[in-house]
């Protein structure tokens, strides 16, 4: 289970969509494009899925990577399992 520290301080609304790429398909991010520039994944933990309940509106279904770069940066991505991006 994630420590505390391990959440992001900073989230951003509405989320800023990334081109990500997998080894697999639905598989961990290896790199993704930010900001034009290609960022090499080192390191990542997850997927943590997230979803709310049938009952609820608005359903949210979505896989989260904690990810950090070649640099040292680190963040969280996720996949939008509602419609696969």
């Amino acid at each position: 289970m994630p420590a505390v520290n391990d959440r992001p301080l900073r989230l951003f609304a509405p989320p800023i969509a990334v081109e990500t790429m997998s080894v697999v398909p639905d598989g961990p991010p290896v790199a993704f494009l930010w900001q034009r520039q290609r960022h090499k994944v080192a390191r990542h933990w997850g997927p943590e899925r997230i979803e709310t309940g049938w009952w609820r509106q608005g359903l949210v279904r979505r896989d989260y990577y904690r990810v950090e770069t070649d640099t040292g940066c680190r963040l969280w991505l996720f996949r939008d399992l509602t419609d696969g991006s």
